[in-house]
């Protein structure tokens, strides 16, 4: 998540006036045409997108809005239509391919899934040519007409610093369509649903990212498209918690099998069970560890540990209730009758 104020280096009450002299001082420095550093540029673009936003009260208040709600979709999508609107305006009139951006998106699995592999089906949205009028702008006949607001020159001398800059209303190209594609605006280029099958290999785990190559943003001109990037996070298991590459999980006993041992049986991650032994005389909260039955990795499988707990029955028959009774009187317990 990028922070507009932390890039123009002002806080989050700075005025505008406070805003528009930390962009000056920083559009100075960063320049293309004064700076030549390689890397100047795209700072140069970032100073401009936070510019972007935190000059215009209602996108400043739209993105602080989103900032304190903390809701990562729909603050990547902010970022991203800044970005989009940023690139427009900053992209040369020459046709020099360009790749296109990368997506980050969130791949939640469950512990089986991470553990022992899956495919799954992504879908998930990306910046392409519009499909319907094929990355030209317009349908049939394109019908131009000289830009009113740079008067065909595609540039203009504007901004605080009266930098020369591709005019935004028409996108450099001089000319504005009268008739423009009424999916994408003219722009050519559109938001479409894209899915993508994923295999999952087996152990991995949270926080690793997977990459498939070129499920990006769609390049421009004829620029290779940027690459789709999953992070992976581990949903919440009703049985099983992981730590490192053991698995823990509470298994009930009752109290006699507590004192006197016995088999019971545990499940596993595959959805079997396995038998353990209890050996007699356990107490509450001992673990048992079962060799191999963990979380699996390119090192070996982890192990499956087991938390005993002694169940207290809620509900007893009454031959129940007289034979604990009796137990009592034998352990010279006071009990309520």
């Amino acid at each position: 998540m990028k922070n507009y104020y932390s890039i123009l280096g002002v806080n989050r009450g700075a005025s505008l006036e406070e805003i528009k002299k930390a962009y000056r001082r920083l559009a100075r420095h960063y320049h293309p045409d004064r700076n030549p550093d390689p890397s100047a540029h795209e700072r140069f673009k970032e100073i401009n997108e936070a510019y972007h936003v935190l000059s215009d009260p209602d996108r400043r208040r739209e993105y602080d809005r989103i900032l304190l709600n903390g809701d990562e979709d729909k603050i990547r999508n902010f970022v991203q239509q800044v970005q989009q609107f940023i690139e427009r305006t900053f992209l040369e009139r020459s046709k020099k391919p360009k790749k296109g951006e990368n997506l980050i998106l969130k791949l939640s699995l469950s512990l089986e899934e991470a553990a022992f592999g899956t495919k799954k089906e992504i879908v998930f949205s990306r910046i392409s040519l519009c499909p319907q009028c094929g990355g030209k702008g317009v349908v049939g006949k394109a019908d131009k007409v000289v830009c009113h607001s740079c008067g065909g020159k595609g540039k203009k001398n504007a901004g605080i610093l009266n930098f020369p800059k591709k005019c935004v209303v028409c996108g450099g190209k001089g000319y504005l369509l009268k008739n423009p594609c009424p999916t994408c605006y003219g722009t050519a280029r559109a938001q479409i649903e894209s899915r993508v099958r994923v295999d999952i290999p087996a152990g991995i785990e949270e926080g690793e990212t997977l990459k498939i190559p070129g499920k990006g943003h769609e390049g421009f001109n004829g620029g290779k498209s940027g690459d789709l990037y999953l992070k992976v996070f581990l949903k919440p298991h009703k049985l099983f918690k992981k730590v490192g590459k053991d698995l823990y999980t509470e298994k009930s006993i009752s109290y006699p099998v507590a004192v006197l041992g016995g088999i019971v049986e545990v499940p596993t991650l595959e959805g079997k069970k396995v038998k353990i032994h209890i050996p007699p005389r356990t107490t509450d909260g001992v673990k048992k560890v079962i060799k191999g039955f963990g979380f699996p990795s390119s090192k070996g499988r982890g192990d499956l540990i087991v938390i005993l707990k002694i169940d207290i029955p809620k509900r007893l028959t009454p031959k129940q209730e007289k034979l604990i009774k009796e137990l009592a009187r034998e352990f010279g317990d006071t009990v309520d009758s």
